[in-house]
């Protein structure tokens, strides 16, 4: 299975952890289906980005929006569209 590491441009703790990157694998669809539940497009973001990156969705809530939109490109790139339109 695909992954990549993102390096945080902006690391952070939570809970104890700190966090300089966030690894995520390739989304299935099975991922796709279980954030098409969430009805906002940014708790659908958020929550496929915790699945992809098998943390909690506390933990990407906690990150820089710099960050975030890095992460969020590289979900999109998985899926093969900008991160813009990642669900």
């Amino acid at each position: 299975m695909t992954k990549e590491t993102i390096t945080l441009q902006y690391p952070f703790t939570h809970q104890g952890e700190e966090y300089t990157e966030i690894t995520i694998r390739r989304p299935k669809m099975r991922d796709m289906k279980k954030a098409q539940k969430h009805k906002d497009d940014m708790e659908k973001s958020i929550h496929m980005m915790a699945d992809l990156a098998e943390v909690t969705p506390a933990v990407i809530e906690e990150l820089d929006t710099e960050d975030f939109k890095a992460v969020s490109d590289k979900v999109g790139e998985f899926m093969g569209v900008s991160g813009d339109q990642t669900p």
